[in-house]
Order: C-alpha cells, then sequence, then structure tokens
C-alpha cells in the first residue's frame, strides 16, 4: 500500500511539473510583454490623467463618482469585450477641511520665540532629542520653524498638522496630552485611572529592523484602527497616533478607524512622526502637555457608487475568470497615486497589453476597479456576493495595492506558487523572480472564501519606500516613477500570462 501511494505521487508531482514547463516561446512572449509596456505604454499617462484631472477618490465623494465615469470611458476607448458598472452602496465620511493641535509647551515656545541667535541656540539644544529617528533632525526642526514662520497664530499656543482617522466622530476638544508607547502602557496607566479625562497620543514607531516594511506596518497599525476602542473605556477624551511610517517627515497620515456600539466613540486622529518624536520628547521633560484640536469630520447616508470592470473572453474556458486589480478609491489626502492608482493602472496595462499584442486567452481575463477598499470593502463584498449569484468560477484572482515601485516577485497560493516556481529562470532577467507563499489582498479575499481552490496572487514590489506616501499628502502622481510603474503593469501582465496558461 506504501509503494502503491508513493508510486502515484511520484507520478503525481511528475505529471504536474510536465504541465509547468515553459515553452521555448513564453521567453519571446515575456520579452514582447516588456517592449510593449517600456516602448509603448499607457500606463503613466493614464495615472497622470486619473490623478490630475480627478484627484483623491475617497468612497461616497463627488470627485468619486466623477472619476467612475472617467474609468469607464478611459477603459470603453480600448475596445475590450466589455466594460460595465458593478453598482454598489458605499459609505460616505467627511473631513471638512485640514485641522490643527495647538501645543502649550515652554520648550516649543523657546523654539519660535526670542531672537534668531536664541532660536539657534535652543534648536541646536534640543533637536537631536526630539527627532531620534530622522537621519537629519537639525532639518526637521528647520523644516519645522520654516513652516511656522508662514503661519498666524498665538506663540503661546503652537499649531502642528493633524489628521482625522477615515471614520472618526468630529468636534472640539481640549485638556492635557498623555503620551504612552503601546497598547500595554495604555492599559496599565488606564487602570490606575491616570488617563481619565485626558488625551493620548499612541506613539508605536515601526520597527526598523524589519526589511519587509510590510512587517512593521502590521506590527502598529492596530493603533490607528483600535485605539479610539482601546482608550475610551479608560475615560480618555481623544486619541492622536503617530503616523504609521518610517519616514521621519511633517506629513500626517490618514487610514481608516473603526468603533464598536457598546463602547463610546471618541475622536483619533494622527500627527507626522517627526512631530511625535518631539511631543516625545517634550512630554518626557515637562510631562502632559494643554492641547487642542478641532475636528470637522462628519459621517453622511451611504451612496450609491460601482465598481468598473473590463474583460476579454477566454477562447476555451469562457465561463471561468482569472481577475486582476486593484482598488480604485482612496484617501483625500493626496491624489492616491501609489495607493491604489498605480494598482489599478498595473491591471488595465497588463488587460492593454495582452489585447494590443494579439492574445487569445483561455479563460476570461477581467480588470477590476473596486471601489471602498480604504473604508468598508463594499466593492468587493459586491463583486463576490455578484459572481455567486451568477454561478461564476473564478480559477485565480490577482490584486495589486502595495504601490507603484520597482516589482520583486509575486506572492502566491501553493497550487500556483509550485507550477510559477518552474518559470523562474524566465522571470529572473526582468527581476521579478522572488516568489513566496502568501497571496491575497482585501479585494480579493471574498473569492477566497467562496472557493478555496481560487488561487489568490499579490504582485509584491520593493517596499521601503511606500510608507513614505502611504495615505499621506505625499501620494501624488510625481512620486510615482514612470519606469517602475510600467515594469510593475508587465510583472503583472507576465502572471496572467502564467495562470493562463497553467491552470484549467
Amino acid at each position: 500500500m506504501k509503494s502503491w501511494f508513493s508510486f502515484n505521487l511520484i507520478l503525481g508531482l511528475s505529471i504536474l511539473q510536465v504541465h509547468a514547463q515553459p515553452k521555448d516561446t513564453d521567453s519571446l512572449f515575456f520579452r514582447k510583454i516588456f517592449n510593449e509596456a517600456l516602448l509603448r505604454g499607457h500606463s503613466y499617462s493614464r495615472l497622470g490623467e486619473l490623478c490630475k484631472k480627478i484627484g483623491p477618490r475617497l468612497s461616497g465623494s463627488d470627485q468619486t463618482e466623477k472619476g467612475i465615469d472617467w474609468a469607464v470611458d478611459m477603459l470603453s476607448s480600448y475596445d475590450f469585450d466589455s466594460v460595465y458598472k458593478q453598482p454598489t452602496m458605499v459609505p460616505r465620511w467627511q473631513r471638512n477641511g485640514r485641522s490643527y493641535m495647538y501645543i502649550k509647551s515652554p520648550l516649543l515656545t523657546k523654539l519660535i520665540s526670542g531672537t534668531d541667535s536664541q532660536k539657534a541656540k535652543a534648536n541646536l539644544e534640543i533637536n537631536k532629542k526630539a527627532f531620534p529617528h530622522s537621519p537629519n533632525p537639525e532639518y526637521e526642526c528647520k523644516s519645522y520653524l520654516k513652516w511656522l514662520e508662514g503661519q498666524s497664530f498665538d506663540k503661546t499656543q503652537v499649531p502642528v498638522t493633524l489628521t482625522a482617522m477615515g471614520g472618526s466622530v468630529g468636534g472640539t476638544f481640549m485638556g492635557d496630552l498623555v503620551v504612552v508607547r503601546n497598547k500595554q502602557e495604555l492599559d496599565s496607566l488606564g487602570t490606575k485611572g491616570y488617563l481619565k479625562d485626558k488625551m493620548i497620543l499612541l506613539n508605536r514607531a515601526f520597527e526598523e529592523d524589519n526589511i519587509k516594511t510590510f512587517f512593521s506596518y502590521g506590527s502598529c497599525v492596530t493603533q490607528r484602527v483600535y485605539g479610539a476602542i482601546w482608550a475610551a473605556p479608560y475615560g480618555v477624551k481623544a486619541v492622536v497616533i503617530r503616523s504609521l511610517s518610517n519616514s521621519c517627515d511633517m506629513h500626517p497620515h490618514t487610514g481608516v478607524t473603526y468603533y464598536e456600539d457598546s463602547i463610546i466613540k471618541i475622536p483619533i486622529a494622527a500627527v507626522s512622526t517627526a512631530t511625535a518624536d518631539a511631543l516625545s520628547y517634550f512630554y518626557s521633560i515637562e510631562g502632559p502637555m494643554w492641547v487642542n484640536f478641532d475636528l470637522k469630520c462628519e459621517t453622511l447616508p451611504d451612496r450609491l457608487s460601482a465598481n468598473v470592470i473590463a474583460e476579454i473572453k477566454g477562447n476555451q474556458f469562457s465561463n471561468r475568470i482569472i481577475a486582476m486589480g486593484g482598488h480604485f478609491d482612496s484617501w483625500d489626502e493626496g491624489e492616491g497615486a501609489h495607493d491604489d492608482g498605480a494598482g489599478i493602472m498595473h491591471c488595465f496595462e497588463a488587460l492593454r497589453i495582452l489585447k494590443k499584442i494579439g492574445y487569445k486567452p483561455r479563460h476570461t481575463i477581467r480588470c477590476v476597479f473596486w471601489i471602498n477598499e480604504e473604508n468598508g470593502m463594499r466593492g468587493a463584498l459586491k463583486y463576490a456576493e455578484l459572481s455567486e449569484l451568477n454561478n461564476e468560477t473564478h480559477v485565480a484572482a490577482l490584486e495589486s495595492d502595495r504601490g507603484g515601485f520597482t516589482p520583486r516577485g509575486f506572492a502566491m497560493d501553493s497550487a500556483l506558487l509550485f507550477r510559477t516556481r518552474n518559470y523562474q529562470d524566465l522571470l529572473r532577467p526582468y527581476g521579478i523572480s522572488e516568489l513566496e507563499f502568501g497571496g491575497g489582498g482585501v479585494d480579493i479575499g471574498p473569492l477566497k472564501k467562496q472557493n478555496k481552490n481560487t488561487q489568490l496572487v499579490a504582485l509584491v514590489p520593493d517596499s521601503q519606500r511606500y510608507f513614505d506616501v502611504h495615505h499621506a499628502e505625499t501620494d501624488v502622481f510625481e512620486n510615482v516613477n514612470k519606469r517602475e510603474l510600467e515594469l510593475g503593469a508587465a510583472a503583472v501582465c507576465v502572471a496572467i500570462y502564467i495562470m493562463d496558461q497553467e491552470l484549467d
């Protein structure tokens, strides 16, 4: 029995191995894909249109609906087999303008008062301690002072830029600010009653020893998502968090936060990493600082929006789908260029390239611009719901939602990973041979819940600069490199080709 099992296992693996062996023509086909993307690509110019003509795309906003119309018209101009909208309701939260937090701190007042020589002396005294994560702390202090020069304010209350978390309640708040490093410290101070009627700064920084920055993001994103839930039971009036970035700068980063109906809802907002470093230093010298801020954000009734879909029908398995895409919505800070304008342009361009070079896919190839990934997943859930109602079978789904930086490879489910490894020698010249287990993404995850056999894939670009711009005002078209974006689109196209060839 054991020998029979071993024979069948070896035979099965051999069949998979033979099935997955690249053909001589695959290398030439990959070259054709990359030539089209690099020499005649459309991804960069289309991303420029999206960012500069449409701009930020917060779910439920008028700007986003204008963008959806633009996307339908743009995709329709390429003569794909079909282009259509998939309506769904989305939440509608509005920021209603920039916010500032005003701080009473003798050290900060010393920085901005007195003669130039006195300010310079104060700067030299504290900059290295106030900005420990900066490679050039003096520059950070000077940048902040330069920003202050253009502000009009009472010198005893120093302003710093603040950004509300998506979904936060609004209102005016003032009181003492206590700095805590993590949830454990929050719980320790909270159970002692020390935090009642105060505001807190959750100041957990990125772990700098992680080579891939997404691991650092994952270890501290909970302070943004659950910070208000953690703090409210201790009588905290409001939460401020350190921006989720490994860059030291003056740009605060937004992102979604959650509430529980059984816990009082308190406001939550973020300050920049440099501001968080400075406040932590001031707190270590002065103790709690008096602060106040006004958040004008509000939640409005849900609004009808839509996913946008373009597809090329398969000539062998037209009822079996390989989906690829990213999310169309973005936060309102910046233009959503990397998150996730780059991702949807990767996938649109991959579909365009396949059509342009005359490829006839075996499966139906579908490009999806999902709506509402940032603060609700309504687009992904509606897509999966309609897929099930229409008895569609997704053999695979690829998501690009890690920015438009240089592609390194792919994260994949195990069955597809096994087959794709046979293509590594062909992928290596293009710098996309890094293959790892663990494909997936927010928008394609629901498909896996419906069918465990659906193979999920994520494009994996270089991650070192992603969190410089993630959810910040710096996520603009100017910070996307044309060649890196084109390489990413070609990488997605290659992955789709491999899936189409290898999956049944």
